[in-house]
């Protein structure tokens, strides 16, 4: 009889456990990732979320119902998506060799509503520096719990650089990397590397 309450328990727990990992909001989210004559200036993110997670914050956020977003509102959406998220690079996770780079600021939120989608829009700033040997990092854009569950389309990436940098870039999965096998969902990851030309 202990064995057997044993086995269940332990079925029990192997079943649970997939329903805590699974996703609550869907986000198409694509990137841009921006150099400057210094090297690595930001990442710009555009994500597109589901409509019904999409509906629930337009109907608190747009105060006024008009289906524009005003300042006060953006601010709103803001503090109530973004913010709370700060610690976690806003899911925009830069790994320079063995450590995670930390965003230094967000600039340019924006939320719209377009259709029955609401669309965020913002500037991950990071710094790396070029150098005149390449320095190679990878951009992954998800989060790690899966309770947004972020597709990146890392293969439309798009990269933005003066003409004094060299930048290579390529997407790919993250098989191998340690530091992303916490994450509950595989993303894509987005490998790049730069120098001075």
């Amino acid at each position: 009889m202990n064995n057997l309450l044993w086995v269940l328990c332990l079925i029990l727990l192997i079943g649970v456990a997939p329903v805590f990992a699974h996703p609550h909001v869907f986000v198409d989210s694509k990137i841009k990732v921006v150099f400057n004559e210094k090297g690595l200036a930001g990442i710009h993110n555009r994500w597109v979320f589901d409509e019904l997670y999409s509906t629930a914050m337009a109907s608190s956020g747009d105060a006024d119902g008009d289906g524009k977003i005003s300042a006060t509102e953006n601010d709103w959406f803001y503090k109530t998506i973004m913010a709370p998220n700060q610690e976690k690079n806003y899911f925009n996770y830069v790994l320079l060799g063995s450590k995670f780079v930390k965003i230094s600021r967000l600039d340019n939120f924006k939320a719209s509503l377009q259709g029955s989608r609401l669309v965020l829009e913002f500037d991950a700033k990071f710094e790396i520096p070029v150098t005149a040997d390449y320095t190679m990092f990878v951009v992954v854009v998800a989060d790690p719990t899966n309770y947004i569950q972020m597709t990146t389309d890392m293969e439309n990436a798009d990269v933005d650089a003066p003409d004094e940098l060299d930048v290579d870039f390529f997407d790919d999965g993250l098989d191998g990397l340690v530091l992303f096998r916490s994450f509950v969902f595989a993303p894509q990851g987005l490998f790049l590397r730069f120098k001075k030309k």
